[in-house]
């Protein structure tokens, strides 16, 4: 299984812990700098369009030649409606390309890569996300936005080695049926048990770890603890510093992060609450920048965006 090409999207608005907790009196996101957030005329389906651009524009392959499109999100602009749909046709994918969604869970991210990696022929995955709680919530406070995408296809990277854990954590976090908001039930130690015995599973049926391990960051704390549960003298890399909670994109970002530090083997560990997580070993190494130059906001402007306040064309 190979990957050819990826790209990279994130918001130009950003907002810092900084501002946050001057306006709340606090900020509950560790090891959380700054976020992106979305402009008023993005969602994850506009964010998907532009990393799977990039991801082909990069690729020896063209629009035609794919096979399959496998769209991962927890945030999809509608609850029913065939978003993948949407994805495919403002690329301008084939009439027959097989299309999936992988939702519901922030591994998906990993779901929609293995589905492209094991598609006849060559496919893109799109793991793009923005989660959302309460505004007071420390999940609020985490939650960021971005998307990347892969041409999976004859190339230098390979995956060569995948596995799976489950094991059921009730309470863990979750969104309600026909709520917009995740939220948790606050029990840290439970939550936090939950992530790291469903990332040491994963890892644990694997024949090896990389050195390099690249994690789901609910925040900028949680890999960390992540990785010291594994055997061996691992390194931990994600993206929640800068970028914020990305949810279903995010142990993607993480291993984008691995990348730009010269690193060419990569474990990708991938969470869900719930819980499950996926193991994946990266050989070799992509370009995987994501810069872009951010417009910081305040905290107002950032209610606005996030659809707290309700006000016509705020952008």
């Amino acid at each position: 299984m190979n990957v050819e090409s990826v790209g990279a999207y994130i918001p130009r608005y950003q907002i810092t812990a900084e501002t946050i907790g001057d306006a709340l009196g606090g900020f509950s996101a560790r090891g959380v700098a700054e976020k992106r957030v979305l402009s008023g005329d993005e969602d994850t389906v506009t964010m998907a369009v532009e990393a799977a651009r990039k991801a082909l524009a990069d690729s020896a392959h063209s629009r035609d030649d794919l096979t399959a499109l496998a769209f991962a999100t927890t945030t999809p602009p509608v609850d029913e409606g065939d978003v993948g749909v949407q994805v495919a046709e403002i690329l301008g994918l084939s009439r027959d390309v097989e299309i999936s969604v992988h939702t519901q869970s922030t591994r998906a991210g990993t779901r929609a890569l293995l589905s492209a990696l094991r598609a006849d022929g060559p496919a893109l995955a799109v793991a793009a996300d923005s989660p959302q709680a309460a505004p007071n919530d420390g999940l609020d406070h985490a939650a960021g936005a971005g998307a990347v995408a892969f041409v999976a296809a004859p190339g230098d990277v390979s995956v060569t080695d995948v596995a799976s854990y489950a094991r059921e954590y009730p309470g863990t976090r979750f969104r309600q049926r026909g709520a917009s908001s995740s939220e948790a039930y606050n029990a840290t130690g439970y939550e936090r048990d939950a992530y790291i015995k469903a990332i040491a599973g994963a890892a644990s049926n694997l024949e090896s770890v990389a050195d390099a391990v690249a994690l789901t960051a609910p925040d900028g704390s949680l890999p960390s603890r992540g990785a010291r549960t594994l055997s061996g003298d691992v390194t931990p890399y994600h993206a929640a510093r800068t970028l914020g909670d990305l949810g279903a994109a995010s142990a993607l970002f993480s291993l984008l992060a691995a990348w730009n530090d010269g690193e060419d083997e990569v474990t990708v560990l991938s969470y869900g609450d719930g819980a499950g997580a996926d193991a994946l070993t990266f050989t070799g190494r992509l370009d995987g920048d994501w810069a872009r130059e951010a417009v910081d906001i305040s905290y107002a402007q950032y209610l606005r965006k996030r659809g707290y306040l309700d006000v016509e064309g705020e952008n």
